[in-house]
């Protein structure tokens, strides 16, 4: 049965992963914002002295959607770059194992319903009960590492954070790189520009009329492809069938089946993983994993400066390991048929 008291027993063992990722094709991780752009071209059809404002837009025919990116201070300065968000990673991540691994009866369980609905919610509590009192339908699988959304004031309904914390970096580009327009070069006012950038200009029509939808030409930023970033994760109380996810989800994220950000229906968001490790550091009482035959010798950590370095005990995993620990997840995957579930 499920535990929603994860740590009660405390943190004996974590399993750092680092991915260097690459952008196979262009991503697009949006922000929710618009910003502007001019063009002195006085015909529509060809660029001329292009120009990313960085501000608000004027008007909706020179708007552009804008991309996710933060701030830092820098030499007593408010400097901004691109990043790409950790809940675009762990959405995706977590989209892909819930369709994997959960009976589709049970994906209510995975999103509550409002407080305000009272038979909604009742339904939701059902569903989770029903969900965890098997572990083959696997939401507890999921909620372990994803952790559950519930009312915390319901002492029947487990809730916790996960077990899984995933932080990204920068991209790695260095100078201020200006914006490609389908081979003209536009440059930026202000604003981050730490990374190569497209902006692409699509005409979405209606799926009905199969007319232009309202608002005609839709312009947005999208990174360009052979872009780099790291990932990193970070899994507290490691199970065995941690690392077979691990492994599978290498997997599909290069063979394009997982992909990170918007568009993907047309082809965006797919990531190549470039270089990989895993580090599992643990408390030398910490229960041993069953796959610990697949797992390196203990590693000298006098020269790590890794914060952990001294106080657990430090172990080196393969990536050719993980693939090889996917026969532990049998364990919550299945799911069962529907009759199964009622």
């Amino acid at each position: 049965m499920y535990n929603d008291r994860l740590y009660a027993d405390g943190v004996h063992s974590v399993l750092l992963a680092e991915w260097e990722m690459l952008c196979s094709t262009p991503l697009v991780i949006r922000n929710g914002y618009h910003i502007a752009y001019s063009d002195s071209a006085k015909s529509k059809t060809r660029y001329h002295n292009l120009n990313l404002k960085w501000r608000n837009k004027e008007n909706q025919e020179f708007e552009v959607s804008s991309l996710y990116y933060g701030y830092e201070i820098c030499n007593d300065q408010v400097c901004s770059f691109h990043f790409v968000s950790p809940n675009s990673i762990r959405g995706a991540l977590r989209s892909w194992s819930i369709r994997n691994f959960v009976h589709p009866d049970l994906y209510p369980t995975m999103n509550p319903a409002t407080n305000k609905d009272e038979e909604a919610m009742g339904s939701h509590k059902a569903c989770v009960l029903k969900g965890f009192a098997r572990s083959v339908t696997g939401c507890e699988l999921i909620a372990s590492l994803f952790g559950l959304a519930a009312d915390e004031g319901e002492s029947t309904m487990p809730s916790n954070a996960g077990r899984l914390i995933i932080e990204t970096e920068r991209f790695a580009e260095a100078e201020l790189c200006p914006v490609d327009v389908g081979g003209v070069k536009m440059e930026t006012t202000g604003g981050p520009g730490n990374v190569r950038r497209e902006m692409i200009a699509r005409n979405p029509l209606d799926r009905m009329t199969h007319a232009s939808v309202d608002g005609g030409l839709h312009r947005f930023l999208e990174i360009a492809r052979g872009a780099r970033f790291k990932v990193h994760l970070r899994i507290i109380n490691p199970l065995d069938c941690d690392l077979g996810l691990l492994g599978l989800w290498v997997s599909e994220l290069n063979d394009g089946m997982l992909r990170i950000g918007g568009l993907s229906s047309i082809g965006r968001g797919r990531m190549e993983i470039q270089k990989q490790t895993y580090e599992l550091w643990r408390r030398p009482n910490a229960p041993k994993l069953q796959g610990h035959a697949l797992i390196g010798e203990e590693a000298s950590s006098s020269n790590c400066n890794d914060i952990m370095a001294g106080i657990l005990a430090r172990y080196v995993i393969s990536p050719e390991a993980l693939p090889r620990f996917a026969d532990y997840l049998k364990d919550f995957t299945g799911g069962g048929d529907i009759a199964s579930l009622s």
